[in-house]
């Protein structure tokens, strides 16, 4: 009878170590902004958009990011997206910033392209949506929307 009683006070106290360890979320999500945007020397029908990001790490300790994943609209029109494939760490409650290409095939992003070279004077409109691996604690992947205004070739507000 007291092993029986023994069995289940270990059961339930070992399911409710499980729950609040699920429930546990040891990171905050990084903060991300576009800083700037330029474009570089095209290929053909190819264009690339480089976009400068600048991520702001909350937490307290360092996190690691693997492989990044993103998708770009300016202007309320999707542009496209790309992804980074180089290891990232932010520092403790620090910034990092770091450029992304993002690949613009000409004909179908060319409605796009001549809205930004239009715009050239005042801000775009963005809506990044980025996934990243978070190495740390083996969380896998987050995902950070930001929306915003950027200039051309210059820092955003």
């Amino acid at each position: 009878m007291i092993n029986t009683m023994y069995r289940l006070l270990l059961i339930c106290v070992a399911a409710s170590v499980l729950a609040a360890c699920a429930a546990f979320n040891p990171i905050e999500k990084p903060k991300v902004a576009i800083t700037h945007l330029n474009m570089a020397p095209g290929n053909g029908f190819q264009q690339k958009l480089l976009v400068g990001l600048q991520l702001d790490n909350p937490n307290a300790f360092a996190v690691n990011l693997g492989r990044l994943r993103y998708t770009l609209e300016l202007q309320g029109q999707s542009l496209a997206g790309g992804s980074l494939n180089e290891a990232i760490s932010l520092p403790a409650n620090g910034q990092t910033q770091l450029v992304v290409p993002v690949e613009v095939n000409l004909l179908s992003g060319i409605g796009v392209l001549s809205k930004i070279l239009g715009n050239l004077q005042s801000d775009l409109d963005y809506k990044l949506s980025l996934t990243a691996a978070v190495t740390n604690f083996g969380l896998g992947d987050i995902t950070i929307n930001k929306v915003g205004k950027v200039g051309m070739g210059t820092s955003a507000p």
